[in-house]
């Protein structure tokens, strides 16, 4: 997906607009592009072509044969405005989230989110209506072959249960590869089609077999009745989602691959809606033929229950796709508006199949929970016939989809117009940007408007349910509706109340922040105060000793004119050492305050650590004759380690004249080294039989200045920055430094560090 191809590439429009949005940018770093023209066809028929809104459409029986002319009237003010409008939207701007995008870059952040609001939450009541239309498909074949008492599915908890586990199956399958779903998808969506070709053979060998058509063909009472309203408005449902296949837009392969379901789709929908709409007119009484499965009923009459029942398993079987697909296309407006952050970011994530699984977890879990309150809560709280809970269900839910998506076409009808209006001198000078005219695309979006606006007043005053009066239709369905606006609403309104909480919180974590960062400072400074005190204590008195000893014995030296030549010398001999542990003192100082610096410089290379130890070892040959110690050095001459040879020296110095200073004369040293079990670094030992060092400070040695208080108040000085230089140089060599004593005078202490092995040493076993 990080071909060059698949890099963010603005039109002409989307140059213009200016700074893009988040998703039109890193769309295709989540969804590769796997969609081809035909796959886009056949989303926008399973979108769109829900074949038993044709028997919907025999619940109006008042309009008669005039139904054929409601249907291409539907179309023509409509279905082609949608398409001529959506079809340029796509060309300024074919991005994923569709009308959330579009509206956004038009109408700004607050009504983009809403237009996308209103597009989306059809999406999560169409795939109840769905699963409902499944149950009375079912419902349907058992009576075409049982009879009415067949009772397939007749009691709300079943039902309910049915819809509950096609949503959890549904939500399983959307989760695999789009390429694979789109597959056989395609195959059903073909099947889908032959039924409905059957559906109006059915209607054809009715006439020929010499019948008389159920519904008359000249019978017709057009007008602005209420029984017509009502079927204008049943037809303005079942032709929305025109645009819902752009939700995918991004991932189409080619540029256009949008433009021949916008030029032919609404042709395709238009004929198989009046091929079923005939069918059912034609064979099906009056009667059933407000029935949900009379399309099924329709083809029993003519060619047998076998057939009706195939053509009912192709139906549910569609319907179950349908849901899929509106799953899909539905869930990339909720992850386009969590990568915009217009939604938690969280939402934002795709599975290893690039399946934008939570986005599908959650609309998957939102009608659930819908399912469960309509058939298990609502049968127990109203007074619901359980034979007619299928159908109002369907209906309700129905007409509150088409209120809302109303809504969002209204939306989308005004995005155009303002486009080209704000970019008039643009596109004046770029009239290959338009499919049309100027005028010919303003009157598709006033036209559009228009349907969408009587759509939506049809829809809520005349109810489509004969057990539900108009009252209590427009109740149902208006709160209904409500409801969900008023969610879109808060929904609008969630970034701003999270930028603003976001910037209080922010402006509480900035402070929190500048009070740690002073309390440390704080902290920084009052450490190194103590660090100053302790220094100042420590060199006063560590200082004053060498000095008080070399200024005393110059003093003697000046008064005793007489003394012999062995006395002048001895005492210029204290002198000097004591100079020399002044000399010291200053040296270790200074390596405290560079240390770091000298780290970062060390040149490694192979050392063979038993000459080295040995060397160190013969610089304090003299002090060992002194004390009459026996130093005993136990390291094998193949052990080989990659180091700084000036600084290990460094560290054995100091360890070992420690190791002198702090343990009785006569006492023996031992110098060890053995290799650590994982065989890349070497542990050396220092070991001694003195007082050793109690458990509780075998840490706290390791700092500046730190010093046991019985060597403060002892005769044995010190400045307490040896161990503390020491362990800065191991550290730097990659190793560690450790001290093992149990703080009893006598048992003394091991001193030991680690330090690796050099690369192409070979050692064998102590």
């Amino acid at each position: 997906m990080n071909n060059q191809e698949d890099q963010y590439a603005p039109t002409f429009l989307q140059s213009a607009i200016g700074e893009p949005l988040r998703s039109e940018q890193r769309i295709h770093e989540f969804f590769p592009r796997v969609l081809s023209r035909f796959d886009l066809l056949f989303i926008f028929v399973a979108i769109v072509l829900f074949i038993p809104n044709a028997s919907v459409v025999q619940a109006t029986q008042g309009a008669g044969g005039g139904t054929y002319i409601y249907w291409v009237i539907g179309a023509v003010t409509f279905l082609i405005p949608g398409a001529l409008v959506c079809a340029q939207l796509y060309r300024f701007m074919p991005v994923d989230g569709a009308i959330y995008v579009w509206t956004h870059r038009a109408l700004g952040p607050l009504l983009g989110f809403f237009a996308g609001f209103c597009a989306w939450f059809p999406g999560v009541l169409v795939p109840l209506a769905t699963c409902d239309s499944m149950i009375s498909l079912i419902q349907g074949i058992g009576v075409e072959n049982f009879g009415p008492r067949s009772g397939w599915l007749m009691v709300p908890w079943q039902e309910g249960l049915f819809v509950i586990c096609a949503l959890v199956l549904v939500g399983v399958l959307s989760l695999l590869p789009l390429k694979a779903i789109m597959r056989a998808a395609k195959i059903i969506i073909l099947l889908y089609l032959v039924g409905i070709f059957l559906v109006g053979l059915a209607g054809a060998a009715w006439l020929l077999a010499g019948h008389a058509p159920r519904v008359s063909f000249v019978s017709s009472t057009l007008g602005l009745s209420g029984q017509n309203l009502v079927l204008y408005g049943v037809i303005v449902l079942a032709l929305l989602g025109i645009e819902v296949p752009l939700n995918m837009a991004a991932e189409s392969r080619k540029p256009d691959a949008a433009m021949p379901f916008l030029r032919w789709g609404w042709l395709v929908v238009l004929f198989a809606y009046l091929l079923g709409t005939f069918g059912v007119m034609v064979v099906v009484p009056p009667s059933q033929s407000s029935n949900a499965y009379s399309a099924l009923t329709a083809v029993h009459l003519v060619f047998g229950p076998l057939a009706a029942t195939l053509v009912g398993c192709i139906f549910v079987l569609f319907f179950f796709t349908t849901t899929i697909i509106y799953n899909l296309t539905f869930a990339r407006i909720l992850f386009v508006s969590a990568l915009d952050h217009r939604l938690p970011p969280s939402l934002a994530k795709v599975n290893r199949f690039a399946a934008p699984y939570r986005a599908i977890i959650l609309q998957i879990a939102f009608v659930i929970l819908i399912t469960f309150f309509t058939y298990f809560l609502a049968p127990l709280l109203y007074a619901i016939n359980n034979s007619s809970l299928s159908l109002q269900v369907y209906n309700v839910s129905q007409a509150t989809t088409t209120i809302i998506w109303c809504i969002s076409m209204i939306i989308l009808f005004l995005d155009l117009p303002v486009l080209l209006y704000r970019f008039r001198s643009l596109l004046a000078k770029k009239r290959d940007q338009l499919l049309t005219a100027p005028w010919v695309l303003y009157l598709a979006a006033i036209v559009g408007g228009i349907a969408s606006l009587l759509g939506i007043w049809t829809t809520l005053t005349q109810s489509w349910e004969p057990d539900i009066s108009n009252r209590d239709w427009a109740v149902y369905v208006g709160v209904s509706s409500l409801v969900c606006l008023v969610i879109g609403l808060i929904g609008s309104a969630y970034p701003r109340l999270l930028t603003s909480l976001n910037e209080q919180t922010a402006a509480a974590r900035e402070n929190a922040r500048l009070y740690n960062e002073l309390s440390i400072a704080y902290e920084k400074l009052n450490q190194a105060d103590q660090m100053k005190d302790t220094f100042l204590t420590t060199a006063s008195h560590e200082l004053r000793t060498p000095l008080t000893i070399v200024q005393g014995y110059l003093e003697l030296l000046g008064e005793m004119e007489d003394a012999d030549l062995e006395t002048r010398r001895s005492f210029l001999t204290k002198a000097r050492r004591a100079c020399d542990e002044l000399v010291l003192l200053q040296a270790n100082i200074m390596d405290a305050s560079r240390v770091k610096f000298d780290a970062a410089a060390l040149v490694f290379n192979s050392i063979p650590l038993k000459e080295t130890v040995s060397s160190v070892v013969d610089l304090f040959e003299p002090l060992i004759i002194q004390q009459n110690r026996q130093v005993q050095v136990d390291i094998g001459r193949n052990i080989t380690v990659w180091a700084d040879e000036t600084r290990i020296k460094q560290v054995l110095r100091n360890l070992l004249s420690n190791a002198l200073r702090y343990s009785p004369y006569e006492t023996p040293i031992r110098i060890t080294a053995e290799q650590e079990a994982n065989e890349s670094m070497v542990r050396i030992h220092v070991i001694d039989k003195g007082a050793g060092v109690p458990p509780e400070k075998q840490e706290e040695i390791f700092e500046k200045f730190v010093r046991l208080e019985r060597d403060m108040n002892g005769t044995i000085r010190g400045s307490g920055l040896g161990l503390y230089i020491t362990r800065q140089l191991v550290e730097a060599m990659n190793g560690r430094i450790t001290v093992e004593s149990s703080g009893i005078n006598g048992e003394g202490s091991d001193f030991s560090f680690t330090i690796p092995i050099a690369k192409k040493a070979q050692t064998r076993p102590l």
